[in-house]
């Protein structure tokens, strides 16, 4: 008997929403999640607008630490904030004078605003705590975000947030009054993913990339999450692209987007950026449908009673293609069975086609991807896929008019970017295009022409003739 699919745990779940209609909720079951969004507006604005907070738990969780708890036990309040008085409380002052004057000053050298620190030490970022207001959807995303990107860190990762030298003596004042932070296990034993990562080939790149980005201290404290949110945007678009076509693509590669520049005019309709993000909006809301696919489709038997790993369309196949015939047609069997399951259970206003156990699995795949759309609620679906627009706005999309949004980037995500597929040495022009095609970016002619203006004029550019071919991209950190 083989032993691939196992859908009984999902039909267990599923069977306790059936009603007369159809299914009240959907749920991935005894799977790993995908994404930490909902279909709640409000809620998925959180990535955006809890960013300080949710790079405080990121980091947190990277070292291995727990969220301190910052308290003030002295018996004289300089300032509301604990820190600065901890820090106040630690120094000596002639004749019990200046108190509040350094008090002041600490508040303005500290913080940004009440809740960001400025970027003085990557020391600090862990002592950002999480308050109350949607605490929980901070640390999904923060969860989200190691998962995707830190799970299979290495120990120099954990050393760029964990170290606390410094040459500035105010500094150093100031992370010696902090408390110490506990750290969150003890048992040495790895938690699993919360957050499956089906495009490992993107979290490998990531890692390239920000342990190059860290080398370079004072920009990598003012743009390391700016890294970090780009590669995110990319995988969610890598995630919807790969997923549309059910297991015909290489999950280890990136599909690379057309993108243009904030600042280009007369963006028409011919341009590569318009239709390339048009698709992604015409099937943001099947994103939830893909996932809720996947997730039946890795019920498998080797899950035992733990939760399983999300798997891809693509890792599924070629699963099923190491069985031989035989299996493959009992395991046809079980998903044709599961599909007319499924169907009983969530279309009851209609009828519908006789599923063929002589489908191939891509083909079946598909059915039961259309069977699950069928048995959706159509707006719920639609505001999963809404949570794409709102990681993207104000970053990576711009609105076009009539176009609606765009893929495109600012100068300071462009040479960001640019620096990660330079790195230290001057590579020629058409490599460095072909290096942000690797990181998910790719230009048309005339993004092409602004890329080269832009750099040219900031002296990056070392021309050895007027033909592509002997222009160089030089170093820009």
């Amino acid at each position: 008997m083989s032993e691939y699919f196992n859908f009984e745990k999902i039909k267990e779940i599923l069977r306790s929403r059936e009603t007369e209609k159809g299914l009240n909720s959907h749920q991935v079951g005894n799977i790993s999640d995908a994404f930490p969004f909902t279909t709640s507006p409000a809620k998925s604005k959180v990535f955006n607008e809890e960013r300080v907070e949710i790079i405080g738990s990121l980091l947190r969780k990277i070292i291995d630490k727990r969220e301190p708890v910052i308290e003030y036990d002295g018996d004289f309040y300089y300032s509301k904030d604990p820190i600065v008085n901890n820090i106040v409380e630690n120094v000596d002052f002639p004749e019990d004078r200046h108190q509040d004057m350094l008090s002041g000053f600490l508040e303005d050298y500290l913080y940004k605003s009440s809740r960001e620190f400025k970027p003085l030490h990557l020391y600090l970022f862990n002592y950002i705590t999480l308050s109350e207001s949607r605490r929980t959807d901070k640390e999904k995303y923060a969860n989200f975000l190691f998962d995707l990107l830190f799970f299979s860190q290495n120990k120099e990762v954990k050393q760029i947030f964990s170290n606390k030298k410094t040459s500035n003596l105010l500094t150093d004042l100031i992370l010696h009054a902090l408390p110490e932070l506990e750290d969150r296990t003890t048992s040495g034993i790895e938690a699993p993913r919360t957050y499956s990562n089906i495009l490992i080939g993107i979290e490998e790149i990531f890692m390239e990339d920000f342990i190059y980005l860290s080398k370079h201290k004072e920009y990598f404290i003012n743009n390391f999450f700016m890294v970090i949110h780009y590669y995110v945007f990319i995988y969610i678009l890598q995630y919807l692209r790969k997923s549309m076509k059910f297991g015909r693509d290489d999950n280890n590669s990136v599909d690379p987007l057309y993108f243009t520049f904030n600042w280009e005019t007369g963006i028409g309709a011919y341009r590569n950026a318009v239709e390339d993000y048009r698709t992604i909006k015409t099937n943001a809301k099947n994103l939830f449908v893909h996932i809720h696919c996947q997730s039946h489709l890795s019920h498998q038997q080797s899950n035992g009673e733990s939760k399983g790993e999300l798997k891809s369309y693509k890792l599924i196949l070629e699963e099923l293609g190491r069985l031989d015939l035989a299996d493959q047609q009992l395991e046809k069997e079980k998903l044709v069975s599961w599909i007319k399951e499924y169907s009983s259970m969530a279309i009851k206003d209609r009828t519908l086609e006789e599923v063929s156990k002589e489908n191939d699995f891509e083909h079946l795949f598909k059915i039961l991807f259309d069977r699950l759309k069928l048995g959706m609620n159509e707006e719920a679906c639609k505001k999963y896929g809404d949570n794409i627009d709102n990681i993207g706005k104000n970053h990576f999309l711009k609105a076009r008019g009539k176009h609606g949004y765009i893929l495109s980037l600012n100068q300071d995500y462009f040479l960001t970017l640019s620096a990660l597929a330079v790195k230290d040495k001057k590579v020629p022009l058409r490599e460095y295009f072909k290096e942000l095609e690797i990181r998910g970016i790719i230009f048309d002619q005339y993004s092409q022409k602004e890329a080269v203006k832009v750099l040219d004029q900031l002296n990056y550019i070392e021309k050895k003739s007027d033909s592509g071919d002997a222009q160089y991209v030089k170093p820009i950190l």
